[in-house]
């Protein structure tokens, strides 16, 4: 298998620098996006993993940094913004393989790639794994009332010691994650830990409601946001693959 770093341009001419992981033999039978998730980038062990098995399975792999991976853009992050990096994403993997397209999303990026699916009727298949359903609801979750107002007032706030805009809280409170689920054509793969402390287990739950058409919901006792036990990263690695190979390749 090979891998190769790629680079292509946003909408907005950011650069967003990627790997493309490229089966062994003959030409892939299916193409596969992977989203990272807010506070990681491409080469986390986990989007690593993941890309490397898919191409020992002859499916093409994408494993790209949304542009506020960078530390000096993170500030900037937005839902809306991630949505248009994958548009990029999606074009440069149209312009490699001519083939069915699917997505793999970790958390922000399962939403991202929720957001993007129902607006693309060309995205063969989607899996989340362990994607938030109400990211409005991380500004209750974290702040309080007057540390909202405060930030609408300055313009930024603080997320683990890292600058946040007001640019993402006017973005959460213009998205509506359960409505773009019901408008995504595609089959999708819900993975998702009993135990993450970070997106509740029950918004996986009612992503599968939200959902219209062909989905399964796979809930992993035991799992943490991160799916920190190396066990249950297999069991979702193996659920994951399998879904890509049947709905992708």
């Amino acid at each position: 298998m090979h891998e190769e770093k790629v680079s292509f341009a946003n909408p907005g001419g950011q650069k967003l620098d990627g790997v493309l992981h490229h089966p062994q033999a003959g030409i892939p039978r299916g193409g596969v996006i992977l989203c990272h998730g807010m506070e990681s980038n491409k080469d986390s062990d986990k989007l690593v993993l993941f890309s490397r098995e898919l191409a020992r399975l002859n499916l093409l792999a994408l494993r790209f940094d949304f542009a506020c991976a960078d530390p000096g853009k993170f500030e900037e992050i937005t839902y809306s913004g991630e949505v248009e990096d994958l548009v990029a994403a999606f074009a440069f993997m149209r312009d490699r393989h001519a083939g069915k397209i699917a997505l793999l999303g970790s958390s922000m990026g399962g939403t991202v790639a929720l957001l993007f699916a129902a607006q693309h009727a060309d995205v063969a298949t989607v899996v989340t794994i362990a994607a938030p359903v109400h990211p409005e609801r991380f500004t209750s979750r974290l702040l309080t009332p007057a540390q909202v107002q405060q930030w609408r007032k300055t313009g930024y706030t603080f997320y683990h010691g890292r600058r946040i805009n007001v640019s993402l809280l006017h973005d959460l409170e213009k998205i509506n994650v359960p409505e773009a689920a019901k408008k995504i054509d595609c089959p999708v793969l819900i993975l998702h830990g009993d135990r993450d402390d970070v997106v509740p287990v029950e918004e996986a739950h009612e992503l599968y409601g939200y959902l219209p058409r062909s989905k399964r919901l796979s809930i992993l006792d035991g799992a943490d946001h991160r799916l920190s036990d190396p066990a249950l990263m297999d069991r979702a690695l193996s659920e994951a693959v399998e879904w890509l190979c049947k709905h992708a390749g």
